[in-house]
């Protein structure tokens, strides 16, 4: 009887949160700790989504995770991605992919992370917490199978990718239930330029400044 246990991809990135928000204040660190972490199919083109306020503990609320399988490139993605969404849960549902998201994720080790369409490579990560992630065991129970068919998932589909949806469902509106958000999100590029989109994702860039929106 073969009694080895394997990786899991939920381990995986349950272990990379571990080492991420090992360093960060006892506070930030708890808010980290209360999220629900999750790996699952996600949207597509998505590597990871936050929905805040969408997972009950007890008499409170918390943001549920989702590290995106049919957005899976690599472990290294994977590891990056986490920490992702991770920082939107540090900075908050208004934060956005603005400063205070962009500060979390420096808190949390990761550098020179953008929006959508990260290239993630190792010299991203601070260079503790590299080590430590190099130490853990890769996912060794399978790999998704792309939604778009066949291999595109592992080999990775940059040009579709969008921003992940920060903030989902926290905006305070009643079109989708109490606390389901407004249906018109704020969006603003790099120059100021604002727009409203009924859509948890806008893949656009501002031509004149050659900036992407981003959720306000």
């Amino acid at each position: 009887m073969n009694t080895k246990i394997k990786q899991t991809h939920e381990m995986f990135i349950s272990t990379v949160a571990v080492l991420a928000t090992a360093t960060l204040a006892a506070d930030e660190k708890a808010k980290c700790d209360a999220c629900k972490l999750v790996y699952g199919s996600g949207p597509n083109g998505t590597r990871g989504v936050t929905y805040f306020n969408k997972w009950s503990k007890g008499n409170e609320t918390v943001p549920f995770v989702e590290v995106c399988a049919f957005g899976q490139e690599s472990a290294t993605q994977l590891a990056g991605t986490t920490i992702h969404e991770l920082a939107h849960v540090l900075a908050g549902w208004d934060a956005g992919h603005g400063p205070l998201w962009k500060a979390a994720c420096e808190r949390l080790g990761l550098r020179r992370v953008k929006a959508a369409g990260t290239n993630y490579t190792n010299a991203m990560f601070r260079p503790d917490l590299r080590e430590a992630i190099a130490n853990v065991a890769l996912p060794s129970e399978g790999a998704p199978v792309s939604a778009l068919g066949g291999m595109a998932g592992l080999l990775g589909f940059l040009g579709t990718l969008k921003p992940c949806g920060a903030g989902v469902g926290t905006r305070g509106g009643k079109s989708r239930g109490k606390g389901s958000g407004s249906r018109l999100r704020l969006w603003e590029c790099g120059c100021g330029q604002k727009v409203r989109v009924a859509s948890t994702t806008f893949d656009a860039t501002h031509n004149p400044c050659g900036t992407a929106f981003e959720c306000k």
